[in-house]
């Protein structure tokens, strides 16, 4: 991959509203079907269990070959590169990047420090606001060598995943977004519906990442509930 061919998912999200999808388990099959039910960018997972589905990931190198089969499908794809002593190292962050990865997402507090300044390393930074830490000096202060490129609004608390999208939860995500000069994406922690992005639009976030709170874990689900998002995007954006 050339180096124009990085960081897209910034670029992407800086010209109007987009569709991720966060895969539940590293599976082409998967993949395949969100993209072609109208996904714009995918996100996979290394060396984690996943709150939301239930489910774990191995390694790196137990999920590259995986990995390698999504990002050859073709669009931007992102990663949770693990947590605690699951962490990914420098050395495979690099292996990341070679192997396509856009970016890297991870709350600021998990998120080690060095992991901000990977100026040898072509990956671009997703920070994570916790529904207990919005670290606003990292996206706001610091020096631009240090500063994320977009912002995930993952600031629902476990024990409220799953329930209806309130207008409170608008509110917070149009205080983010007007904010912050970076990207902001929600993720669905909350049981987001189709007919509610004209709302996140009217927020001002720059794209909504479902995942499996509404696209279940198997490829039909996936498939059908993009496609739904999807086609409510495209009405909102016409």
């Amino acid at each position: 991959m050339n180096p124009q061919q990085r960081r897209r998912t910034g670029q992407m999200l800086q010209q109007g509203f987009h569709l991720l999808v966060s895969l539940p388990r590293n599976d082409v099959e998967l993949a395949r079907a969100a993209l072609d039910a109208g996904a714009d960018a995918l996100k996979a997972h290394v060396g984690l269990e996943h709150f939301a589905s239930g489910l774990s990931t191995g390694s790196l190198d137990e999920e590259e070959d995986s990995l390698r089969e999504i990002v050859a499908l073709g669009a931007p794809t992102g990663i949770v590169p693990g947590v605690g002593e699951a962490m990914a190292d420098r050395e495979e962050m690099s292996r990341l990047a070679e192997i396509g990865i856009d970016f890297f997402d991870l709350y600021a507090t998990d998120m080690p420090a060095w992991m901000l300044r990977m100026s040898d390393c072509p990956i671009s930074v997703m920070i994570a606001f916790s529904h207990d830490c919005r670290p606003w000096a990292l996206v706001e202060q610091i020096a631009p060598e240090s500063r994320p490129d977009m912002i995930e609004a993952s600031i629902v608390a476990h024990d409220a995943y799953g329930g209806a999208l309130t207008a409170a939860d608008i509110s917070s995500y149009t205080e983010i977004a007007r904010r912050a000069p970076q990207p902001v994406i929600v993720p669905t922690q909350k049981s987001v519906r189709p007919d509610e992005v004209g709302t996140l639009i009217d927020a001002g976030v720059a794209g909504l990442l479902i995942g499996s709170i509404v696209t279940g874990n198997e490829p039909e689900t996936l498939a059908s509930a993009t496609e739904q998002f999807r086609r409510s995007i495209d009405r909102f954006n016409s």
